[in-house]
């Protein structure tokens, strides 16, 4: 019992002993808040979450309407370098058409994409590409490639991000074709 007492007493004075030295310690002034990771620390990844507009394009657009896409992102850089690496998994969803017969039609990707920083300022523009695994209603799992540019802003404690992607599926017949237009937030 005694020992519970010593022990907050001790810690009561220390709370006392930081309070008055933080209010003693000069002048005050506005702390600033921490700047937003753009690039990853060499084991620290960053990760994003991403939503917004998908536009089908070629013989997907012929039955379909445009629809929706989510996404989440884990990028790994190198400190000073204009490059990363991302890894990415994205849903994309396409309504039928009225009149039309068939399937909606649902697009899962999994793949990776290097991502090159075009200029080093306070909005950081950049160009993407990569490889991936597509699995799409009624035609099965195939690999594929998409492109896109971007803009990255940093803002307090993450980074604000919107995108546009041309998404190839590699299919029998004509490719399946989506450019899908995103928002998204990295922290």
């Amino acid at each position: 019992m005694q020992r519970t007492y010593v022990f907050a007493l001790l810690l009561a004075g220390m709370v006392a002993g930081n309070a008055s030295a933080q209010s003693t310690s000069g002048p005050t002034s506005n702390p600033q808040a921490p700047a937003a990771r753009t690039q990853s620390d060499y084991y620290v990844p960053l990760f994003g979450v991403t939503a917004g507009i998908a536009i089908p394009v070629g013989r997907l657009s012929d039955d379909h309407a445009a629809g929706y896409v989510l996404g989440g992102v884990v990028e790994y850089a190198v400190s000073g370098q204009p490059y990363s690496l991302r890894g990415e998994a994205t849903y994309q969803r396409f309504s039928l058409k009225e009149g039309h017969t068939g399937d909606d039609m649902n697009l899962l990707s999994l793949g990776t994409t290097i991502v090159y920083r075009l200029q080093k300022s306070t909005a950081q523009t950049f160009v993407s590409g990569g490889i991936a695994i597509y699995n799409a209603t009624r035609e099965g799992t195939r690999p594929g490639f998409n492109v896109g540019t971007g803009v990255e802003i940093p803002l307090t404690g993450f980074s604000a991000v919107a995108e546009a992607r041309l998404h190839m599926m590699l299919a029998d017949g004509r490719p399946i074709i989506t450019l899908p237009l995103t928002v998204g937030v990295r922290f």
